[in-house]
């Protein structure tokens, strides 16, 4: 299933923008790109295509904020789906480990199918 939202920016600018902000941010701390890239056991080309919004693997940029001592922040990127009042599976504590689709006895529902009509 696709999310579509209308607000959604292209991958290619948030990843810029991503880059733009972990540019900004080191040089705000006075970090070289050399020591952050030894600092994160990366390669400064690594670092600079990251910085340069051009490319990267989670691995790298994890390691980069690892090494701007911004780990704590990484996991906030994704909600924890632990415990949702949403999913009945969250109240017994069991994890699910995969999504099936739903099977209904009823027939799907369409408009004109009311009673009476």
């Amino acid at each position: 299933m696709e999310h579509k939202n209308e607000n959604t920016q292209p991958i290619a600018r948030i990843v810029e923008q991503l880059g733009t902000r972990l540019e900004a941010y080191r040089i705000s701390r006075g970090i070289k790109q050399a020591d952050l890239a030894a600092r994160a056991g990366i390669s400064r080309s690594t670092l600079m295509r990251l910085e340069a919004g051009s490319s990267g693997t989670i691995d790298s940029l994890v390691r980069v904020l690892q090494a701007l001592d911004l780990t704590d922040r990484i996991l906030d990127l994704v909600p924890d789906a632990a415990l949702s009042p949403l999913d009945p599976m969250s109240e017994t504590g069991q994890r699910r480990m995969r999504v099936r689709d739903r099977k209904s006895d009823q027939p799907a529902w369409s408009w004109g199918d009311e009673p009476g009509q």
